[in-house]
């Protein structure tokens, strides 16, 4: 076995050499054998409580591979660089979604579990296995399962994990939750920050990765005393909330208040930041409370601007000027409009109408082209609640029976009503 092993790893051009990970070093001297496992195993040649394991380096990549017979498939395991480096010690993965923890460099726990290492902590192991190299202490199944819980707990929590340097500003961030950028959803990504500008992110460890661009928001930065940045018109926002700490909200800052439909992202520098707050409450309530008070403070500032803005724009609204002159056809269309105002349940009390158009305008039947009737265009004032008057565009029309002109009546109005000081009624 021993020989077939080594042939297939000569067959696969693996240079065998000394790895470096961390808290202690793996070697083919340590490694290479045949390992005794805690439980039974089903293989290609059935029942097995032995495997072959060897390891080394294949096409860059550092592996660990693993057959239960000379001519059984062989199972192969990749190191995660990136895990191994942050729990001290080897951790390999392969396709089929399983992990091989070293627990020292005799003895490997082989396990698949309810997710992601480093995504969650591991509540259920679907499948575990203790592998220990003949002839080495060992631990039993149960210890085995408890040690790739903590370890999963420890990468979460940070517990003797070596913290990332923050820095702030450009760089790697890594989202709490994979992250949307543009059609593609990423757990880490670079970050360029173009102070009061703009801000991008762009996908990593992708083929076709996508970015998205975010445009700095003057205003809603004043609002919270932080910078904030739009992404186009979408109500998407991202917040420099911190050194190194970037904030991700779908709320309509300036817009709507904060609730129940309001989410939250974070990106951090920090990944160990980054998974503790998908276990940390506590902070995920702060959060949400903060973005309470920022939706409420953006909202303030964007109202009080539109305030000002309507306010200036009812100092300087003046009435249309008059059209034609007929006394009679505005009293007429005054009657009219009240009608209409009646029928709509207007809250305004009108005050008077009068013609804006300089003549009439005739209506014809589409296919005869006979005259039905005319139309001209007016203005019907009004007094509101608040204290101030508006008036509104409206039009009028006669029927026409052949003969004469019918009563006056309001046929429509243009939307949205023009403020203005009442002593310029």
């Amino acid at each position: 076995m021993q020989n077939r092993l080594t042939n297939m790893l000569i067959s696969f051009t693996i240079l065998i050499s000394t790895h470096s990970v961390g808290a202690f070093e793996l070697t083919p001297e340590q490694v290479n054998g045949i390992y005794q496992l805690a439980q039974p195993e089903r293989s290609a040649a059935g029942q097995t409580q032995k495997l072959q394991i060897e390891y080394g380096q294949h096409n860059g990549q550092t592996v660990l591979v693993a057959a239960s017979c000379p001519k059984c498939p062989v199972a192969g395991y990749r190191l995660l660089e990136t895990e191994t480096k942050e729990l001290g010690r080897p951790v390999f993965f392969n396709s089929s979604g399983i992990y091989v923890i070293a627990y020292d460099s005799n003895t490997f726990i082989s396990v698949m579990a309810d997710g992601q290492l480093g995504k969650k902590i591991w509540e259920k192991l679907v499948y575990a296995n203790v592998y220990s190299k003949q002839g080495t202490p060992t631990i039993d199944l149960e210890a085995g399962k408890q040690f790739v819980i903590n370890e999963s707990k420890r990468l979460m929590t940070g517990e003797g994990i070596a913290q990332t340097k923050v820095t702030g500003g450009n760089g790697t961030y890594y989202a709490a939750a994979k992250h949307g950028i543009g059609s593609q959803q990423y757990d880490e990504m670079e970050v360029l920050i173009y102070p009061q500008q703009k801000l991008v992110l762009n996908g990593l460890n992708c083929r076709n990765c996508t970015s998205d661009t975010y445009l700095y928001q003057t205003e809603l930065s004043d609002a919270i005393g932080k910078p904030v940045y739009e992404l186009g018109h979408m109500g998407r926002f991202i917040i420099e909330q911190d050194t190194g700490i970037l904030w991700w909200t779908n709320a309509n800052l300036g817009k709507q208040p904060w609730g129940k439909n309001s989410h939250f992202n974070v990106l951090a520098q920090d990944k160990t930041f980054a998974r503790k707050l998908t276990i940390d409450k506590a902070l995920q309530s702060q959060i949400d409370s903060a973005f309470n008070q920022y939706a409420q403070q953006t909202k303030a500032a964007v109202d009080a601007r539109h305030k000002r803005e309507d306010q200036q724009r009812t100092a300087n609204n003046q009435l249309p000027k008059k059209g034609l002159t007929d006394q009679a056809l505005e009293q007429d269309a005054f009657t009219a409009a009240q009608r209409w105002a009646n029928q709509y349940a207007w809250k305004e009390t009108l005050k008077y109408t009068y013609i804006t158009g300089n003549d009439w305008s005739i209506l014809r039947h589409p296919i005869t082209g006979i005259q039905t009737g005319r139309r001209i265009n007016g203005v019907v004032t009004m007094e509101r609640s608040d204290g101030l008057c508006s008036y509104q565009h409206a039009v009028f029309e006669q029927d026409f029976n052949g003969t004469d002109y019918q009563k006056t009546k309001m046929v429509g109005v243009v939307v949205g009503q023009n403020k203005l000081d009442c002593g310029k009624l």
